[in-house]
């Protein structure tokens, strides 16, 4: 068994706070070959994850946000914002789940925010993510 308690928390919204990143994440999986792989991701305001998709064809991705607030941004290939909505446990969603290839970005609106992201495995860094050339 594992628990993360407050403490841990808050020392995840530490490291955030001091990343160039304005976020800070832990693997909860073993390894890059795990079948299911988890991790929490702490990020601060202002923390933005770029447009970006995920190219392959297992490269799914769920995301649930257990605080704070962030704003959910899909894309067309052009550029252009063809949905957004705010995630959090205040807000209509909560869970969030993308499709291979749909082009999506996060940003961080509350001062924190805490999301426990799960993908499908193995993780390849070398398709990690897709970034369009707009």
């Amino acid at each position: 068994m594992r628990t993360l308690d407050r403490q841990f928390i808050d020392e995840l919204y530490r490291q955030a706070v001091i990343s160039e990143r304005k976020r800070s994440h832990h693997l909860l999986h073993q390894s890059h070959q795990d079948k299911v792989q988890r991790l929490l991701i702490a990020l601060v305001k202002g923390s933005y994850v770029e447009p970006h998709f995920h190219e392959l064809p297992h490269q799914w991705e769920m995301f649930s946000v257990t605080e704070g607030c962030i704003k959910v941004c899909i894309h067309d290939v052009s550029g252009k914002i063809i949905d957004e909505f705010l995630a959090g446990p205040a807000q209509k969603t909560g869970l969030v789940e993308f499709a291979p290839n749909e082009i999506h970005s996060v940003e961080c609106v509350s001062d924190q925010a805490l999301m426990l992201e799960i993908k499908e495995g193995p993780f390849d860094p070398n398709f990690a993510k897709s970034f369009p050339q707009w």
